[in-house]
């Protein structure tokens, strides 16, 4: 298992942690050896981070509605009409502003916290600073190879992830099929084959498998073509 971090993605789920985090970050300051002052500076930066997303929000669907409007009034569309000028959103007074990094600080701050002889896992789970665990799917597990010529030569790329390797396999149009070229520990190879005599052209395709200690898993991925000719 791998762990991602405890500080959401997406800004509307950062701004549901912060509040999180913000409204029980007194409840252990003490504990903790956070100050008042940074209570109240973490409140401050709560309140201020979740009215610029909402304002955010708020002028995309404003911005969204004045664009259905201007296209509805250049273009009829049967049944519709214009109806009234999309108005401007009506702001509520903004908190105290903030510094710039909220979430840098906020970082610091966590990082004191997870310090202190105090802390403990009741604490961190109720503060939501335990980053919960991934388990690893290696069922789905599928390669996205990408292949390009590199001085005349087939370049194949694709990005390990999880995995500890990848199983190459190449087909070269000679009737043998997919043959397993290398295992690459590092996904960024180089195919120096030679055309054989006679020919100066060909088409080669493709595909990998992903590795975990010694065994394949999840699913092959979809076969590459690429146009070779002789250098």
């Amino acid at each position: 298992m791998k762990s991602t971090s405890y500080i959401p993605t997406s800004d509307s789920d950062k701004g549901i942690w912060l509040n999180n985090f913000s409204t029980k970050i007194s409840n252990h300051a003490a504990a903790l050896g956070i100050t008042a002052a940074e209570v109240s500076a973490i409140n401050d930066d709560a309140a201020f981070y979740n009215y610029i997303i909402n304002l955010h929000e708020a002028v995309k669907q404003t911005l969204a509605n004045i664009t259905s409007y201007k296209k509805l009034l250049k273009h009829a569309v049967l049944n519709q009409h214009l109806g009234a000028i999309p108005a401007m959103p009506v702001l509520s007074t903004a908190p105290n502003q903030t510094a710039e990094g909220i979430f840098d600080r906020i970082s610091m701050i966590v990082k004191r916290i997870k310090g202190s002889t105090a802390y403990t896992t009741v604490i961190g789970n109720d503060l939501g600073i335990i980053a919960p665990p991934v388990v690893l799917n290696v069922a789905t597990m599928q390669p996205d190879l990408k292949v390009s010529l590199e001085a005349g030569r087939p370049r194949i790329k694709c990005t390990k992830g999880d995995a500890d390797a990848l199983d190459l396999y190449v087909d070269r149009k000679d009737g043998a099929g997919f043959i397993l070229l290398s295992r690459l520990l590092k996904t960024d190879y180089v195919d120096v084959y030679n055309l054989p005599a006679g020919i100066v052209i060909a088409e080669w395709d493709y595909k990998g498998m992903y590795v975990i200690g010694n065994t394949q898993v999840g699913l092959m991925s979809p076969p590459v073509s690429i146009t070779v000719k002789k250098i």
